[in-house]
């Protein structure tokens, strides 16, 4: 019996040197079963995505996610997988070196997958819906070009959560809680946890602290004063204005986007070496840190 051809998508930035590379080694290969391939840049843009068995991302956590949201925001089911070609790599674990030898055991089946629920994001003037954003890490809502900070009421579905003046505030996934929100004082939460941190940026007051909340609520961003526009931000990219006197609602998505993964270090192990905790501990050695 022919067995049927599978389609993969390999998502990077093509005039980044060694990215073309890594994707010729893979379209090159032998993996003993029909396999076609199609290259796309990971734009944010209107880019026509054909059905697919499975993505390929190549690149950074950058990468990653622009890819993520490209699949999430058209409702595609295709699950991702990343090859670090970048730098930090918390999202896409995979080595360029193992670039041929991953593919193979993902067209074998020899995977494992689990779900990441992304944010939704409107931003709302006099009740009226109006854009939408899509985002695996957080929505971030800032001053932006603006010196001065901005007062802002936060609303959860169950009642008021903030009013506090601050450079403003970052709506994270617990994918996203290692990403600005930690930079910006937020926890590190196990990705499986299904739930929303609200996180603030530089609060001018010691009381607002960040707060983990049920994977149920909408949370509601207001500025109270401050005059300009804000800035909103989905993934660390798409840098849109909001003007005074809109609102910005955001929700969990309730679909996920589908990850691969290969049996790489645990994610208590990616912590670590990523984020070097231990090192240069008192008594911390080879094996035990």
């Amino acid at each position: 019996m022919r067995k049927k051809k599978r389609v993969i998508g390999l998502f990077f930035k093509q005039d980044r040197e060694g990215f073309p590379e890594i994707a010729d080694a893979i379209e090159a290969a032998d993996y003993g079963a029909p396999a076609e391939f199609f290259r796309k840049e990971p734009s944010d843009g209107r880019v026509r995505l054909k059905p697919m068995d499975f993505a390929v991302s190549i690149g950074g956590d950058g990468t990653f996610l622009r890819v993520a949201r490209l699949i999430g925001s058209r409702g595609l089911e295709a699950p991702l997988y990343g090859i670090n070609a970048g730098r930090l790599g918390f999202l896409a674990l995979g080595l360029p070196a193992q670039a041929v030898s991953d593919v193979s055991r993902i067209l074998s089946g020899d995977y494992e997958t689990y779900v990441r629920r992304p944010l939704r994001c409107e931003i709302t003037s006099d009740g009226e819906g109006g854009k939408r954003f899509y985002a695996l890490n957080e929505i971030a809502v800032t001053r932006g070009s603006s010196p001065r900070p901005v007062e802002l009421y936060i609303r959860a579905s169950r009642g008021e959560l903030y009013n506090f003046l601050a450079d403003g505030v970052i709506v994270s996934t617990a994918t996203g809680s290692t990403a600005y929100s930690l930079s910006a004082g937020g926890p590190v939460i196990h990705p499986d946890v299904r739930c929303i941190l609200v996180t603030p940026i530089c609060p001018h007051s010691l009381y607002p602290r960040p707060v983990v909340l049920s994977e149920n609520e909408n949370i509601e961003i207001t500025q109270i004063s401050g005059g300009d526009a804000m800035s909103l931000s989905c993934d660390g990219t798409q840098d849109v204005k909001v003007p005074s006197g809109c609102r910005v609602r955001v929700t969990l998505d309730k679909k996920g986007v589908t990850v691969l993964r290969l049996g790489e270090d645990s994610y208590y192990e990616v912590l670590r070496r990523k984020l070097h905790w231990g090192e240069g501990a008192p008594g911390a050695r080879d094996g035990a840190q």
